[in-house]
């Protein structure tokens, strides 16, 4: 019978654990235990062999902790609230560096007093909403979130889908007061409002971290993959190989958004992308050879799909009357609209037929930059540049497919009519001209129409 409470010494003499073993074995035991009784104390000998394999293994599991590389940077690791307890700092080796913060920028120029969205704004915002379902939402501005301009936006005076921004059902939207540049600090006066916005765009990111995008940059799906990833910055390709500014993200303080927001500064010059697109393009690309996890450049589809041309405003916004519209006639307020889910991976090989040779794949696009052919004054077949409801939930374009899962969500809560119109004004109250005349100069250095 093999007994528990053995002792070393009966361990060494073999009497106890192999109380049959052979003679050899008996005598060459008796033989240590002779020897240890010159070294060991005779207490020693006679603690239970249980208690001493505990403590080694105990004392093993101190060694594996203190040298564990994972739990000294996980003990040493700074965390935030805001994330859930998970890094947002950029300088742990958490898979969440990238904190789930989106970033939104609204400047009032100094003879505008009110906010006025338009309902593609109002899809951007609820599309970071509804994808990504962010731990903060933030409204960078140059008003107090106590204003006058924030209580009308608010009370709906400036129309129903500014009162949806402000007053969300779904999501709160953090007003942040930010100091709005007026002159970079080469000197350089800062005038058009896009430019400023760049200013507070990036050093938003930098004191926070997160995800930035355009007010025209719609999601498409989750970008969990992309801030878990485990590099500290991440960018998109657009038309021409630049990174677009439109929409960035970048763990707080990280190495990009610290270059670019110090270059911008240095290098601006008035012109349309030379402290934007020029700067992160050149940071990103050098980063990626000299700093190995801090920064991540997506291609093209990934964020930009399209461009600024105007055949590109046709790919994305005209409409086409050879495909039916989703909205039948006779539609009203409340009837049910099909979601289009439940698509098989192979489907559009196997079964062509069910997607119009015009209909685009947006699987490869996380955000979708779309850039409005309203800012050029350009006529596109079907498409008067104002994007409504109806014009959405009809599906007679790439732009309604693409976000299409994420106006349905809004009628599907009661948020949105058929008959909105973009502004969320009544109809009196619609300019008829889509966009007021650009200054001759305000497109300076921007992207060929």
């Amino acid at each position: 019978m093999i007994h528990r409470n053995h002792t070393i010494g009966n361990l060494l003499t073999g009497h106890g654990i192999f109380p049959d073993a052979h003679p050899m074995t008996k005598m060459l035991a008796s033989t240590q235990r002779r020897k240890l009784s010159g070294v060991l104390p005779l207490w020693l000998t006679r603690i239970p062999t249980g208690v001493i394999a505990g403590c080694t293994v105990f004392f093993l599991f101190i060694v594996f902790l203190l040298t564990s590389d994972a739990t000294s940077s996980a003990l040493s690791r700074p965390s935030t609230s805001s994330s859930g307890g998970k890094d947002c700092t950029g300088t742990g080796t958490g898979r969440d560096v990238i904190p789930n913060m989106a970033h939104f920028v609204y400047i009032l120029p100094k003879d505008k007093t009110d906010f006025s969205f338009k309902f593609s704004d109002f899809l951007s915002i609820y599309g970071a909403w509804y994808y990504w379902k962010p731990d903060a939402l933030y409204l960078h501005t140059n008003v107090k979130p106590t204003g006058d301009e924030v209580a009308r936006a608010r009370n709906g005076t400036m129309g129903k889908w500014t009162q949806l921004i402000f007053n969300n059902p779904k999501f709160k939207l953090t007003v942040n007061t930010v100091s709005v540049p007026d002159e970079a600090e080469n000197g350089r006066n800062i005038t058009a409002m896009e430019h400023k916005s760049d200013f507070v765009r990036v050093k938003a990111v930098h004191d926070l971290g997160g995800i930035y995008i355009d007010w025209d940059v719609h999601p498409l799906r989750d970008i969990k993959p992309l801030r878990e990833s485990g590099f500290k910055a991440v960018g998109g390709r657009q038309k021409g190989g630049q990174i677009n500014s439109g929409t960035f993200m970048s763990a707080k303080g990280g190495k990009m958004i610290t270059y670019w927001m110090e270059r911008m500064h240095k290098v601006y010059d008035g012109r349309w992308t030379t402290h934007s697109n020029e700067v992160i393009t050149r940071v990103g690309q050098r980063l990626i050879g000299t700093d190995s996890g801090e920064m991540l450049i997506v291609d093209q589809p990934a964020f930009a799909p399209g461009g600024w041309d105007i055949e590109d405003n046709r790919w994305l916004f005209s409409i086409r009357n050879g495909t039916e519209s989703n909205i039948p006639d006779g539609f009203k307020q409340g009837d049910h609209l099909p979601a289009f889910t439940g698509e098989g991976f192979t489907d559009r090989w196997d079964q062509p037929d069910r997607y119009p040779d015009w209909e685009h794949d947006w699987s490869d696009t996380y955000l979708l930059h779309a850039f409005s052919p309203a800012r050029y004054h350009r006529e596109i077949e079907g498409f008067d540049g104002r994007i409504t409801p109806a014009y959405v939930l009809g599906r007679q374009s790439n732009f309604a497919r693409a976000v299409y899962p994420v106006a349905k969500a809004l009628y599907d809560e009661g948020l949105i009519d058929i008959d909105d119109n973009h502004l969320g004004k009544p109809e009196e109250e619609v300019p008829e001209d889509l966009v007021p005349e650009a200054a001759e100069d305000e497109f300076e250095d921007a992207p060929e129409a």
